[in-house]
């Protein structure tokens, strides 16, 4: 049974002093006995102290039901001292029956009854022999027995529903306690559905990443911001057991890289395979680790410095195919039993979706590096052997005839200088394509700034010495488009600067590349004579037909504007969609 049963205690008391009533009526209305007097007072004192210390009692009688004996002692005593049968002190008698009914059930009331039944039943006879009575008349008889009787149905009515209050409460107890246990368990199934969806948003973004700097990015936010953790770090492994670009992220601040103060990267450090830095025990055991102090976790004191782990942490490889894509460092305001601590299990999805989407994202872009380089190694080489080679053989065997020539005819100067002025283009075209190719294959890529430079040195090169000069505006968009856009571009700049050097006779040249109407428009114009567009198509070495070939294998529009002595302007324009 429950031990919380102050508010039954309350109500027996408040029997208690009730059944007292019935004693001060008669008191009050009839001349009183001493012995009724004094019983009542002392009946009433009881009453008081159990009344001023009903809940050390409550708890006393939960421990020690004999209690109930002695009150029973006292009830059957006051009985005998004022009547037996006719005692008004009747009622008082019921109060502990009731108690133990209240208390320990069913049994408790039979049990107090058949206790208080030969006490009764002695307190009456006792009376009769004070008293030299003679035997009981019936009435006094059928009084007695109905007491008794009274008394057991007293213990048996009130002991059943107690019970069954008893029973209601510990159902109620189990019920509550089944309640907090659920409701426990559904915050605990809501928190796992709120980092699972973390988890799918965080995976999500990290498949949509196209760049490993990205990719960083989104996963030290979603562990910070969206997860929680106070502070996270991330670093990616060249293969061969060197980790650089680190990156790291503390809640309320921005996400920092690891650099010096020239803005060069720092941080750079190699795990040794056996060593007891955190991180490295954890590459080399290839799972997590948790390491409950903040112990510095590479063992390079100035980037330890830098992480500024301030709690314990987990310390995590990120393998993609057992090679070794980066590792992760995770600082924890919770205190983890181990690395099995189901607690870790979001973090160790996270750390397995993370490793997958770095180490794809990775083979990606070395492919498509490979692809890349493997078609502008096959590119400039179609370039050299279609027109470098032919340009080379050409003048080889051009040299060769003069060489033969003058051998054969010393007179025949005038021929030669005719055969050595055809043979100057090619030399010219020559070195056009071999810069093309040169400048396709300097290291760092073709971007804006190579391209502007690239151009200037053409131009002085064939220039011969003569003063041109020339301005060049490239868009910033030049260094996002397309690979083979950008190598055709340059064909077509490193054309039009060929011809201004060759045939403008100009003092000053301007081109231009711009991004118009989502495609390339680009403009070159120069001072110098001009042409007259009708004899274009007959002018040898112009090289127009060939830029306009060029443009328009990108399905662009080539547009002319010149005249004699004004100069010339070109403009052309390339759809984008045409070359992605």
């Amino acid at each position: 049974m429950s031990t919380d049963n102050s508010h039954v205690f309350r109500f027996l008391l408040l029997f208690r002093w009730a059944s007292l009533l019935p004693a001060l009526i008669v008191w009050l209305a009839a001349p009183p006995t001493p012995a009724a007097g004094w019983v009542l007072l002392g009946l009433a004192a009881l009453t008081l102290a159990i009344t001023l210390r009903y809940r050390a009692l409550n708890r006393r009688l939960q421990a020690a039901p004999w209690l109930l004996v002695v009150d029973l002692a006292l009830s059957a005593a006051a009985i005998a001292l004022t009547g037996g049968v006719a005692s008004p002190f009747y009622f008082h008698a019921l109060s502990p029956i009731l108690a133990a009914a209240f208390f320990f059930g069913i049994r408790g009331g039979i049990a107090a009854a058949l206790a208080f039944t030969p006490m009764y039943l002695a307190a009456i006879f006792l009376l009769r022999s004070a008293r030299a009575e003679p035997a009981s008349s019936s009435l006094d008889l059928f009084l007695a027995l109905t007491q008794i009787f009274t008394v057991y149905v007293i213990g048996l009515l009130f002991g059943y529903p107690a019970q069954l209050l008893a029973r209601l409460r510990e159902q109620a107890e189990r019920l509550e306690v089944a309640g907090r246990q659920l409701a426990a368990s559904n915050a605990e199934l809501e928190h796992m559905n709120s980092q699972l969806r973390l988890i799918q948003a965080l995976t999500l973004s990290l498949q949509s990443s196209v760049e490993l700097t990205e990719m960083q990015q989104v996963l030290l936010t979603g562990l910070v911001e969206q997860m929680g953790f106070p502070a996270a770090a991330v670093a990616l492994s060249d293969g061969q057991a060197r980790l650089a670009g680190w990156m790291r992220l503390r809640r309320g601040e921005t996400i920092a890289r690891c650099l010096r103060s020239d803005g060069a990267e720092a941080g750079a450090c190699v795990l040794p395979a056996d060593g007891d830095a955190p991180l490295a025990a954890a590459v080399a055991a290839g799972e997590l680790r948790w390491e409950a102090t903040p112990t510095p976790p590479t063992g390079h004191p100035e980037l330890d410095r830098w992480l500024d782990l301030r709690r314990g942490y987990v310390a995590a490889p990120l393998r993609l195919r057992g090679n070794l894509v980066g590792v992760l460092l995770v600082e924890s305001e919770e205190a983890y039993d181990g690395p099995a601590d189901p607690r870790l299990t979001p973090l160790a999805l996270v750390i397995g979706h993370a490793s997958v989407a770095l180490g794809s994202l990775r083979l990606c872009i070395e492919r498509a590096q490979r692809l890349a380089a493997e078609e502008a190694r096959n590119r400039i080489a179609a370039d050299i052997h279609d027109t470098v080679s032919q340009h080379l053989f050409g003048l080889a065997y051009g040299l060769n005839a003069c060489n033969q020539l003058l051998a054969q005819q010393p007179q025949a100067l005038d021929l030669v200088k005719a055969q050595l002025a055809d043979l100057e283009p090619l030399a010219f075209a020559a070195l056009h394509q071999m810069r093309s190719a040169i400048l396709g294959l300097a290291p760092g890529g073709l971007d804006s700034k190579r391209l502007a430079a690239g151009l200037r040195k053409h131009l002085a090169a064939l220039a011969m010495g003569r003063p041109i000069a020339l301005e060049v505006q490239v868009t910033p968009a030049f260094d996002a488009w397309p690979l083979a856009l950008r190598h055709e571009l340059l064909l077509i700049a490193q054309e039009g600067v060929a011809n201004i050097a060759r045939h403008a006779n100009a003092h000053h040249a301007r081109l231009e590349i711009a991004q118009q109407n989502g495609g390339v428009a680009v403009t070159i114009e120069d001072d110098g004579v001009g042409f007259d567009p009708a004899q274009a198509a007959v002018v040898d070495g112009l090289g127009l037909d060939g830029m306009r070939r060029r443009v328009e294998r990108l399905g662009g529009a080539f547009h002319a504007e010149a005249a004699p002595g004004s100069g010339v302007r070109l403009h052309i324009a390339i759809p984008l969609e045409r070359v992605r």
